[in-house]
């Protein structure tokens, strides 16, 4: 099997996925250009600057192999299904509060322990922060690759804002209702043929 034959794959499952407005596969250029808007974003730091931010999902994907990007509308799956897209973390990395998706912050109301902020953001009042809090964008599973034979290690993040403005430009979805998402994984090498293996080596 050839690598192209791997990403032909890749490609055919995402298209499946509800909500998906565009996808790119994140290379040359285009990767340079998001990787520096992420850059600048935790130069920055969130909130105007008043708290840190570290987008430590980002990161992780970028550990891969391959990447994509993805612009969704607000009814996608990938947001439906996320555990948390954003947290509040300490110093020593306690959680102290988060974002939350639709059934998550549904099983939380009422509880003593957390505080809404809004109806989608919440705080831990059994969790007092030893340092300044920072903003991160953690790691997130994504499922919808899960069974694809031809690759291994699969994880996914939201890009900070900046690039996220980067991603949709690039990509003409510049619109309101729209977000974006990056994609990464390995090939596995048992499924490329030798000349691919060698390359890689």
């Amino acid at each position: 099997m050839l690598r192209e034959d791997v990403l032909r794959a890749v490609e055919e499952r995402l298209e499946l996925m509800s909500g998906l407005r565009a996808k790119a596969h994140l290379t040359g250029d285009f990767r340079d250009e998001v990787i520096g808007a992420e850059r600048r974003s935790e130069q920055e730091g969130a909130l105007g600057g008043l708290m840190p931010l570290s987008n430590e999902g980002f990161w992780h994907v970028l550990e891969r192999e391959e990447q994509y990007v993805l612009v969704l509308d607000r009814n996608s799956s990938v947001i439906r299904l996320a555990p948390s897209l954003l947290q509040l973390r300490d110093g020593r990395g306690n959680l102290i509060g988060e974002w939350l998706p639709p059934h998550r912050a549904e099983a939380l109301k009422g509880k003593e322990h957390v505080h809404f902020l809004s109806d989608d953001f919440v705080l831990y009042r059994n969790v007092l922060p030893d340092s300044e809090p920072r903003v991160v964008l953690p790691e997130v599973e994504f499922p919808f690759l899960y069974g694809t034979e031809s690759i291994a290690n699969v994880t996914s993040a939201s890009p900070s804002v900046l690039a996220d403005e980067v991603i949709r430009r690039r990509l003409g979805k510049e619109g309101p209702g729209l977000l974006s998402h990056v994609v990464g994984f390995d090939i596995r090498a048992d499924v490329l043929g030798p000349a691919c293996r060698r390359h890689r080596s």
